[in-house]
């Protein structure tokens, strides 16, 4: 087995779990760039990857939540999915994952793109610690609940329709997208048929 070859698979003893907007490894220090992946078995419905649009998310946002969010930053920690269950682990493992990365890293919320400069909406609600939002020009923290609102706020903007596009998965296609730009949402509508994606992820830079 090719070792940078992750492959994806989805059936009746395992039930899909990606069924939430994100954009991947924001816990880390250099997120990925995107993904490449191909479908090797489709169910025979359902199954689609959604996509939205992140700078459009960001341009769709009132003036002043724009203006609100331009110098904050979050902390984004593999912990808190491992606190809330959202995988699940041997105890030992989650306990080694959580020695080998301690801390957490923050990502700026509004993220230029490095190469169109395009500022984009970029938050993973899996992985930020959604009650520590902070300014990043001066280290000011916002109050617990006013982070927590603004959080719940802007999680919602990537759902809406008019950012989206659906990628339909068939045997053999190939999908290739910008973790720089856009979130996805991978659909679980297929139980208990099976569906088979190899992927492999492009090395990223720390965002700004």
């Amino acid at each position: 087995k090719n070792p940078y070859i992750l492959e994806i698979l989805h059936n009746a003893y395992s039930p899909g779990t990606e069924n939430s907007w994100h954009s991947d490894v924001t816990w880390m220090e250099c997120p990925s760039l995107g993904s490449i992946a191909q479908c090797t078995q489709a169910p025979p419905y359902g199954g689609d990857t959604l996509f939205a649009d992140s700078h459009a998310a960001y341009l769709g946002l009132p003036t002043h939540l724009q203006e609100q969010i331009q110098d904050l930053s979050g902390i984004n920690d593999y912990r808190v999915f491992l606190n809330r269950g959202g995988v699940a682990m041997p105890e030992d493992l989650i306990k080694e994952v959580k020695t080998r990365i301690p801390f957490g890293v923050a990502h700026p919320l509004v993220r230029t793109h490095p190469e169109t400069q395009k500022p984009s909406l970029y938050l993973h609600g899996g992985f930020l610690r959604q009650d520590a939002l902070f300014n990043h020009k001066t280290g000011t923290p916002l109050a617990a609940a006013d982070s927590l609102a603004l959080v719940a706020e802007l999680l919602k903007q990537h759902s809406r329709p008019e950012y989206q596009c659906r990628f339909q998965w068939t045997q053999g296609a190939i999908a290739f997208w910008d973790n720089r730009a856009v979130q996805h949402y991978a659909t679980s509508d297929y139980y208990p048929h099976e569906r088979r994606l190899r992927r492999v992820t492009v090395s990223g830079c720390k965002p700004y």
